[in-house]
């Protein structure tokens, strides 16, 4: 194999033991579907750790990315190992260092991520985000990052984190110029995804969503299948709706969701993760892909100060708008339950 090895080559190519798929497994994916294959857990990490310091991330930083794609793979989130289908996206760049702490207070910080990888430095300004309203007087801290230029990956990670231990978590991320506020323009917005994490009597409750009517990754999938995009998720090179995965990575553009509404959200995502954090601006770079300075902001919030029995009490609101209708889901619910089952049966399918 090449030395640009990733997971996905492997998974096409058998290259991973195939272990004995179990009842649980097969209620979300079959052995025998075409196209997939069934990895142990353990390997999909493992390996995917071994590819990453193959293009040039080293033993730490290249374990914490596997562990972030993988756990976005058991649930079914497209943040996942799909990300290594293209590995020059996931590359460091020349000058890669470590995360550094700036302009920190008791209730703030910013990350300087010197081009580490996105998913470290937003594990390291979440967790100082939480550590600064567990070990501080504060009832809420902010921490935001820059100057990282790969994917941060899946943000429900991150805040489930803070949820975790006790708090409730809210994360912004933006990114390079893919998706266009309206039909006819330039891409100028990045995939903008936000994220909220509670902690409830039952565990946590997380809500992941890109403000794009997909995601990046989930129109490289396409591609990479030689599959149609859903109908009005994204733009050719014209302005018009295309299902071609290819035209929109071609001088096209993908979509916001729900119009006016996702546009507005991925603006402020923009102007927080953006502008707030210290990363690359519209209008005063040639492009923030160009920069390579994304940004996030995370923060972090201590109910217990403000209210008491808060689990409870948001417990108390997911399970009464569950029981609102028949067959009514609650948001991430079934990717949580196929997370938890994908874990007990210790494997997962890998296209």
């Amino acid at each position: 194999l090449r030395p640009l090895l990733t997971m996905m080559f492997l998974a096409r190519h058998h290259c991973f033991r195939r272990p004995v798929v179990s009842a649980v497994t097969r209620r979300f994916f079959s052995a025998e579907t075409p196209g997939f294959v069934t990895v142990s857990i353990e390997e999909a990490q493992s390996t995917t750790a071994q590819a990453l310091k193959q293009i040039g991330w080293d033993d730490e930083d290249a374990a914490l990315q596997a562990e972030i794609m993988t756990a976005a793979e058991l649930c079914g989130n497209n943040q996942g190992l799909v990300k290594m289908y293209q590995p020059q996206m996931m590359a460091p760049a020349e000058n890669a260092a470590k995360p550094l702490v700036e302009r920190e207070t008791l209730v703030s910080a910013v990350i300087n991520a010197n081009q580490a990888p996105g998913m470290l430095a937003a594990v390291t300004a979440a967790d100082l985000a939480a550590s600064k309203v567990l070990e501080g007087p504060s009832a809420i801290s902010i921490v935001t990052s820059y100057n990282t230029s790969t994917s941060s990956g899946q943000l429900a990670f991150y805040v489930n984190r803070m949820a975790e231990k006790g708090l409730i978590g809210v994360a912004m991320a933006n990114s390079p110029e893919f998706v266009a506020a309206a039909s006819g323009g330039k891409p100028v917005f990045g995939t903008n995804p936000l994220a909220v994490a509670v902690p409830t009597t039952d565990g946590t409750f997380s809500f992941d969503m890109a403000t794009s009517a997909i995601a990046l990754f989930g129109v490289l999938t396409a591609k990479s299948k030689g599959e149609p995009l859903p109908e009005n998720v994204a733009y050719d090179s014209s302005g018009n709706w295309t299902t071609d995965a290819n035209e929109v990575m071609e001088g096209g553009a993908i979509a916001t969701f729900g119009g006016h509404k996702g546009a507005g959200l991925a603006l402020c995502v923009e102007l927080l993760a953006g502008a707030l954090s210290g990363s690359a601006v519209l209008g005063q770079e040639e492009s923030k892909k160009a920069a390579k300075s994304w940004g996030h902001i995370f923060v972090a919030i201590q109910p217990n100060m403000l209210v008491d029995d808060y689990a409870s009490r948001s417990q108390s609101i997911i399970d009464t708008v569950k029981a609102s209708g028949e067959g009514i889901r609650i948001p991430g619910e079934r990717s949580a339950r196929m997370a938890k089952e994908r874990r007990a049966a210790g494997v997962m399918p890998i296209p």
